[in-house]
């Protein structure tokens, strides 16, 4: 194995973060820059957008007007067309053309005038004609392939401009594009009915060409829309689109967009035409100066960035230079700090990290591993007979043999002078028991190298996780306990901690630790209480309830008992009880101010010079609680050291109204000492006795005569760990006065006040006589979960004691109910108890 380090997953996150600091610093940086880079763009968004909207808005206004100049020209042409057909139509004799010899000379001057608007500078008409009401072509210029005998006659007050679509058959079977046709009728002398009509055709083509000839325009295209927007004629122009002669560069949007001036014809007649001017939409002319203008800011703007990023990257790096370099020497500095400089294995403080960090693997995880705790026999006699230098040699080797022999998943340590620890990772007992006594073997036998070549012999103890131990401290006294137990049996020993046979032996040092982790807990707030009731067995009723209180799981102690085993040895039991009563009696408010309540003092804790019968009646009245209701319950674990002073104590208490319980009678000779020392209001009977008396005739007798020398006290009795219906028929054929256990109550934080049918739960056919309501418990006590209420149970009248016994003392207090049963949670492991040798705790569950 290599010289124990620290958990390398630990020191890569600490480099990891370093490193992710300096990109998160790079990151930032680059969001930086890139806002510089793009706000001045934001900020110039507005100003381009109008630069970019203008040509475009211009293009559309110019088109527009355009349109409107071509219109308003192709209106005042139709209408000089119009005039110069009327012109047509008052030459002097020109109804002679309809008579049946038309006039020759009226045929010359109105032929020369049908030329004359031929000639128009517009060109628009293409053909022009006299034609007779039934179309007959009566004289005519212009096209000849034009037919007019399929118009209909002129109406009067008609528009003289009529469309022609393209296709429509005017009679000669020809098919011509769309065009206007223009007439003016020609009336007789009378002006009753015209004799014919003078018709102009002009075709919508000719209007777009000579508009294109005679009109400058920007659009690539006009056309002449009807009003459903149909396109009734359409001509590619000849427009010049280049942007002009400054070097510049256009950009234009998809060619399929584009920028359309419109504007009415407004031809008499025909609604809705509209001349239309269109051409590719043109986005922004941008001159070639501006864009290497633009290209020059932009690449100066991109110098600045860069320029910027490393003059404001450059403390970051050198920054991180030092800090990878600070990284490197605390790397070394804890390694060193954590390392054994003899042996090269990992020092106390290493050893307390690593186990720290096991146990929380093994609590989460459901990992195991092992602890194993080593000590050189006769070490002090080496280094007092062969120097200290002989034995720097002894404990470099034992290193050695060590790292040689166990795993890479493995680690070792030098805790003390001549002390070990090894830490096997998925290990029990009796594995890590092997590898042990193979290092052993291999140092008891001769070797012809190393640095001492002298046989090695040790002592260590074992223990393992989560089998044993569960904490940090409880491993450390475990495998303590168990290197002790070797070295009394004669050194040179392996032993395996037995929980029947190892009591807590601790150091200095793990008291220490012990009572650290008591106050922690205290001050912490890592009590919290639970209330057990206490059954009036002649009518079911609640006598009282016992506080106990619970360790949060989190606190390092797997349970209470565990707790209050590391206080005794760590001689802290007198603030634990402190704690515990004012845990108790600050909750404690809900139960009924009647009902009695039963509070745990350990005699350790009265035989303390600071602790009085008037500290705990100023604990009682900080709390409202009256002496009348408490019950004090004392358990002597060892024998008494002063029982006078504890007299004078009980005597003042009894004084004051507090009722004395001797609690666990029946457990060992202490409960019997207690008896025969003091002088009880309650005798509690131990669960041993309860549960062995109905299988047992001898524990009957001894049930028997304790009830009857509480009789003759005129102590009330109290049965606990009535767990079956057989243990509650026992007691209440023994005229036990109350009950307490898993069948009548579970320690619930939730008060109940309801009655139980003890009738019901120890399966009798005769019901007693009963006060108040009930709850029937038949399920089984060993089920999990809460037992329910019967509906409408209330509770009962006060005013009812719970016997009537005149060598009794009278408890007068209105039985409430026992609290709801929670769910169990199984068996206490008695393992966590081992630092007190399983000794009863008072606080401890039941």
């Amino acid at each position: 194995m290599q010289p124990y380090r620290s958990d390398p997953a630990e020191s890569v996150d600490e480099f990891v973060e370093g490193h992710n600091g300096l990109r998160l610093v790079k990151l930032r940086l680059g969001l930086t820059l890139i806002a510089v880079a793009v706000l001045p763009l934001a900020a110039l968004a507005p100003l381009a957008r109008s630069v970019l909207d203008d040509p475009r808005v211009a293009q559309r206004e110019r088109l527009n007007a355009q349109s409107d100049l071509m219109a308003t020209e192709t209106r005042r042409e139709l209408e000089g067309l119009r005039s110069a057909l009327l012109d047509v139509a008052a030459v002097p004799r020109a109804g002679s053309l309809f008579g049946a010899k038309p006039d020759g000379k009226a045929a010359v001057a109105v032929t020369a005038q049908l030329n004359a608007v031929l000639a128009r500078p517009s060109g628009l008409v293409s053909t022009i004609a006299i034609v007779d009401p039934a179309g007959t072509v009566i004289l005519g210029a212009g096209d000849s392939g034009a037919a007019f005998s399929d118009l209909p006659p002129p109406q009067p007050r008609a528009s003289p401009f009529r469309f022609v679509g393209s296709g429509e058959d005017t009679g000669s079977g020809g098919d011509t594009g769309s065009r206007l046709e223009v007439t003016v009728p020609i009336q007789d002398a009378s002006g009753d009915s015209p004799l014919g009509m003078v018709i102009a055709d002009v075709p919508l083509d000719s209007i777009l060409a000579w508009l294109n000839a005679d009109f400058a325009t920007s659009a690539d295209r006009l056309s002449v829309l009807d009003g459903s927007g149909l396109e009734l004629a359409g001509l590619t122009t000849n427009a010049d689109l280049s942007p002009g002669s400054a070097p510049s560069l256009e950009f234009t949007a998809d060619p399929s967009t584009r920028a359309i001036g419109a504007s009415e014809l407004g031809v008499p007649g025909i609604a809705g035409w509209r001349l239309v001017g269109s051409a590719p939409m043109t986005v922004a002319v941008v001159p070639l100066i501006v864009i290497a203008v633009l290209a020059l800011l932009l690449a100066l703007l991109v110098i600045f960035i860069v320029l910027m990023a490393r003059q404001i990257l450059a403390p970051a790096i050198a920054l991180e230079e030092q800090r990878a370099h600070f990284q490197t020497l605390y790397l070394s500095a804890r390694e060193a700090a954590l390392q054994d400089h003899l042996t090269g294995l990992g020092n106390h403080r290493a050893f307390q990290e690593a186990l720290s960090r096991m146990v929380e693997q093994a609590r989460r995880h459901s990992h195991r591993f092992a602890l194993v705790l080593l000590d050189i026999d006769e070490f002090k006699r080496v280094n007092d007979t062969r120097g200290h230098a002989v034995g720097d040699e002894l404990l470099v080797e034992v290193g050695n043999l060590i790292r040689s022999t166990i795993r890479g998943s493995d680690a070792g340590f030098r805790i003390g002078g001549d002390e070990f620890a090894v830490l096997l990772a998925e290990t029990d007992s009796d594995g890590a028991a092997i590898t042990v006594r193979r290092i052993l073997s291999r140092g008891l036998e001769a070797r012809v190298i190393g640095r001492y070549q002298g046989p090695i012999s040790f002592s260590a103890g074992v223990t393992s996780c989560p089998d044993l131990g569960q904490t940090r401290v409880e491993l450390t006294a475990q495998a303590d306990a168990a290197l002790y137990r070797g070295k009394r049996a004669g050194r040179t020993l392996v032993s395996i901690y037995d929980p029947m046979i190892d009591h807590g032996h601790v150091d200095e040092g793990m008291r220490a630790e012990l009572s650290m982790s008591i106050s922690a807990v205290i001050e912490s707030g890592g009590l919290s209480p639970v209330y057990q009731p206490i059954v009036h067995l002649p009518t079911g009723r609640i006598l009282g309830y016992e506080g106990l209180v619970r360790v949060r799981p989190d606190s390092g102690f797997p349970h209470t008992g565990a707790l209050f085993d590391a206080a005794e040895i760590a001689g802290r039991v007198l603030d634990l009880d402190k704690a515990a009563l004012e845990v108790v009696l600050r909750g404690a408010d809900a139960i009924p101010p009647e009902t009695l309540v039963s509070l745990n003092v350990s005699p350790r804790s009265f035989e303390a010079p600071e602790f009085t019968a008037s500290t705990l009646l100023a604990i009682l009245r900080r709390h409202a609680m009256a002496p009348e209701r408490v019950i004090l319950e004392l358990t002597e674990r060892d024998a008494i050291r002063d029982p006078d002073r504890l007299r004078g104590i009980i005597h003042a208490l009894q004084d004051a109204g507090v009722r004395i319980a001797a609690d666990d009678v029946g457990a060992g000779n202490a409960g019997l000492r207690l008896l025969s020392q003091f002088r009880f209001d309650v005798v509690k009977i131990d669960l041993s006795l309860v549960q062995g008396g109905a299988s047992k005739d001898q524990t009957m007798s001894v049930l028997t005569t304790l009830v009857d020398l509480a009789r003759r006290w005129g102590a009330l009795t109290i049965a606990e760990g009535v767990e079956t219906p057989l243990q509650l028929q026992m007691i209440r054929q023994l005229e036990i006065d109350a009950g307490q256990g898993y069948l009548l109550g579970r320690p619930a934080v939730e008060i109940d006040t309801s009655d139980l049918d003890l009738d019901a739960l120890s399966g009798s056919t005769t019901r007693g006589d009963r006060g108040g309501p009930t709850r029937d418990l038949g399920a089984s006590p060993r089920e999990p979960g809460a037992l329910p209420r019967e509906p409408g149970a209330s509770p009962r009248e006060p005013g009812v004691s719970p016997r009537t016994a005149p060598a009794r003392p009278s408890f007068e207090v209105t039985p409430a109910s026992a609290s709801p049963v929670p769910a169990s949670a199984g068996p206490v492991p008695t393992a966590a108890s081992v630092l007190a040798g399983h000794r009863p705790n008072s606080f401890g569950a039941p």
